[in-house]
């Protein structure tokens, strides 16, 4: 494969800052869930969690690559579960508490 550079700021392309966006299922009307308490404000998409990969580098040290988070959340009954998310995936998880 070949590999080639391209320069896109000399082609009208330019950097757009990403807003935070509220999803289906993680609270507001409608929703599944509610967030965590304490969770709103400046860091409310913050990760209660991270998902990290691992890989090495051409020295042979460790680096850890984040993937995805994974967020807390209470559901309109009192049950905590949490929202787990690596790239386009989400999924919901929850504890194993039945015996």
């Amino acid at each position: 494969m070949k590999e080639t550079e391209e320069k896109l700021d000399e082609e009208g392309f330019e950097e757009i800052p990403m807003e935070p966006k509220a999803e289906p299922g993680s609270g507001g009307p409608g929703g599944s869930g509610s967030n965590a308490p304490g969770a709103g404000g400046a860091g409310a998409n913050r990760p209660d969690l991270r998902v990290v990969q691992t890989d090495r580098d051409k020295d042979g040290n460790v680096i850890y690559s984040n993937v995805g988070g994974m967020w807390k959340n209470v559901s309109k009954n009192g049950n905590v579960f949490y929202t787990l998310r690596i790239g386009q995936l989400k999924l919901l998880v929850f504890p194993n508490d039945r015996k």
